[in-house]
């Protein structure tokens, strides 16, 4: 006898049942069990492209678990095969109240694709009334009701029903109207009455112990009783989501709701693993969008056959005798790949295999990466200002903004278009030494520094946001403008090759008066603790009047233009051979150091491969060094140091 063990982990284990070890019990013959383990990408399903998501919002007090709902629902969604994505994963830690800011994400869930919200912990009336912050946190929920057509109501089904629970319930219920002002800003077209689903969270094998007739006093039906850190009850949760927004998302050719996108083949075997290579063919002098060049005559590439042309090519294509693979390998594989030209245009430069193939290729490539957004990360200390400048450039609130320090604890992600550039704008947490969060050592809560790092790491600009108040206050007790840590935190960034724009918030508290002996100590400062990177671009700004918000985003798309660039290797190597008839490279050891030839291997950031006839370790640093300098001067890979007023 067999039994098969199915979830939505990576692997399913099939073996045999325990024979009965009775006494006078006939033995069983034996039989070999094994175990089979399948990847976990093969659960998983791609964001389909022809369909509109279902906004759903989790709503709940605190710490019942809305964060681990928020991230059990994302795990069926494959990841999108790019370097460095972005996490749309929520913090989650036993402390209450670590969610403030509204996160959502896409997440394929079944047969549905929903676009989730998670929202912060709400508390009782008398709680909420004396404090600024969850007040904020309340109109934030309700702006995640606005755009919902489904809301989970999560509740801990270990402790029961509690007064504010009781409190949420009737909320949801009758405020409908505190919504409606959201749904006429957002241009919404969501009902009113959005179907409510009660979820008992934490309850391990279905049991929920006596707090069952209490769920049914909240007035909003039947609870679905699951566990969403051991992955039981989805299906039922499932079930419900088919039952109350299903036909949403249902096709004209599907008959069943929730299976719009079916009928698509993800566990097809062979399919084909593409590398994204990121070296981009980018022309610096040439700005303007793009086009897509005609492709070469190649059959492989721009294939136009007829259907029994490709027919009888599949054929040989799956020969035992391979002859097509003896023929051309590179015409076997576009032939069995479901798509033969995205197919080509997609593979590593290596697996192309002429000149006039790569550089239609590249080109290609050239003109996608345009499309692709841009990744802005915010990062700096508390209360410089970072959620202010997001809403300032939204133009909304989409940022909790709080006097408090350590309001933001996860990183926000908003999508954005600047000058027809899509921009992903992140939201990060305002870090301390070793990226700690404020008023906590580094080995209590580590979650909030930990995303911040992350959040640099994936990023292509990050902005350094300074506090000019705090040198208005603190100037004459020594106080530094940027300060150690903002310091080290620039410095990480340059160490990790991302580009770096240095942001002087709340320019509008400093006297007029004062403003220009600020301004010189503060770019003076930047220059001394800055000085392994030349050129950073320094704003001065205020986001409270939007002041200098387009010359931010002007310097940071112009840096990020010249960071994804790709120089010429000609016209490298034009100018090394004349720079260094200017600048002749130095003797060490009795042999003149001279470099032959010079190209670039990569972009973002752009680095670059010397073969010189030395035949000692490391070429002299200082030399290496005025080279960098001259290539920036001529290249304009970074410009001098520049403010604006």
């Amino acid at each position: 006898m067999w039994a098969l063990r199915q979830g939505w982990s990576s692997s399913f284990f099939i073996g045999k049942l325990a024979a009965s070890r009775a006494p006078g019990a006939r033995q069983l013959p034996l039989i070999r069990s094994f175990a089979m383990r399948i990847p976990a990408h093969r659960f998983q399903r791609e964001i389909p492209e022809d369909l509109e998501p279902i906004p759903i919002a989790i709503i709940g007090r605190p710490n019942v678990g809305k964060s681990t709902l928020f991230n059990r629902l994302q795990t069926g969604t494959r990841k999108q095969k790019k370097k460095n994505p972005v996490d749309n994963r929520a913090i989650i830690s036993d402390r209450a109240g670590t969610t403030r800011d509204r996160k959502d994400a896409l997440a394929v869930f079944g047969g549905l694709l929903l676009r989730v919200i998670d929202t912060g912990g709400l508390e009782t009336p008398k709680e909420t009334s004396n404090s600024s912050l969850l007040q904020s946190m309340q109109e934030h929920v309700w702006k995640a009701v606005a755009e919902a057509q489904a809301i989970l109501f999560v509740i801990d089904a270990q402790e029961g029903v509690t007064p504010a629970d009781e409190h949420i319930g009737k909320m949801l219920r009758e405020g409908a109207v505190n919504a409606d002002k959201y749904r006429d800003l957002f241009k919404t077209n969501t009902p009113r009455e959005v179907p409510i689903i009660l979820i008992a969270n934490k309850a391990e094998h279905g049991f929920i112990g006596p707090y069952l007739n209490d769920c049914y006093e909240l007035g909003v039906g039947d609870p679905v009783l699951m566990s969403a850190k051991q992955n039981q009850g989805t299906e039922d949760l499932y079930d419900r989501l088919v039952l109350e927004v299903g036909h949403l998302q249902q096709r004209e050719e599907e008959i069943n709701p929730g299976t719009a996108f079916l009928n698509h083949d993800y566990m097809e075997e062979g399919e084909e693993e593409v590398e994204n290579d990121e070296d981009i063919e980018v022309d610096v002098d040439d700005e303007s969008q793009p086009e897509v060049p005609e492709g070469p005559t190649l059959p492989w590439l721009s294939p136009e056959m007829t259907e029994h042309q490709r027919t009888s090519l599949r054929f040989l294509a799956h020969h035992p005798a391979d002859p097509l693979g003896d023929l051309d390998p590179g015409l076997k594989a576009a032939v069995l790949h479901k798509d033969p030209g995205k197919y080509w245009l997609q593979a590593p430069q290596r697996a192309l295999p002429t000149k006039e193939a790569r550089d239609y290729v590249l080109q290609h490539r050239r003109a996608e990466e345009m499309d692709n957004a841009m990744k802005i990360a915010l990062i700096g200390s508390p209360s410089s200002g970072k959620s202010s400048i997001i809403n300032a450039l939204l133009q909304e609130e989409r940022c909790i903004v709080d006097e408090n320090d350590g309001t933001t604890m996860d990183s926000i992600i908003t999508n954005w278009t600047f000058k027809e550039q899509p921009v992903k704008l992140i939201d990060t947490c305002g870090v301390g030494r070793k990226f700690t969060y404020p008023g906590f050592k580094p080995e209590e809560f580590m979650e909030p520094g930990m995303g911040t790092k992350k959040a640099i790491n994936r990023a292509h600009v990050c902005v350094l946001c300074l506090d000019a108040s705090r040198f208005r206050k603190l100037a004459g007790a020594g106080f530094h403008c940027p300060n150690k840590m903002e310091v080290h935190l620039g410095n990480y960034v340059v160490e990790e090759g991302k580009c770096l724009v240095i942001a002087v918030n709340k320019w509008d508290l400093i006297h007029e008066k004062d403003q220009p002996k600020f301004r010189e100590e503060i770019l003076s400062r930047i220059q001394e603790k800055f000085g392994i990177v030349k050129g950073v671009p320094v704003i001065f700004m205020s986001a409270k009047y939007n002041l200098n918000l387009p010359t931010l985003m002007t310097r940071s798309m112009a840096l990020y233009k010249r960071w994804s660039a790709r120089l010429p290797t000609s016209r490298l190597n034009s100018w090394l051979q004349a720079w260094m008839l200017r600048w002749p490279p130095p003797w060490k050891d009795g042999q003149k150091c001279n470099v032959k030839y010079m190209t670039q291997t990569r972009a973002r950031p752009p680095t670059f491969v010397l073969w010189t006839n030395s035949t000692y370790g490391n070429f002299p640093e200082n030399y290496l060094r005025h080279m960098r300098n001259g290539m920036r001067d001529e290249f304009r890979i970074s410009r001098t140091l520049e403010q604006c007023k």
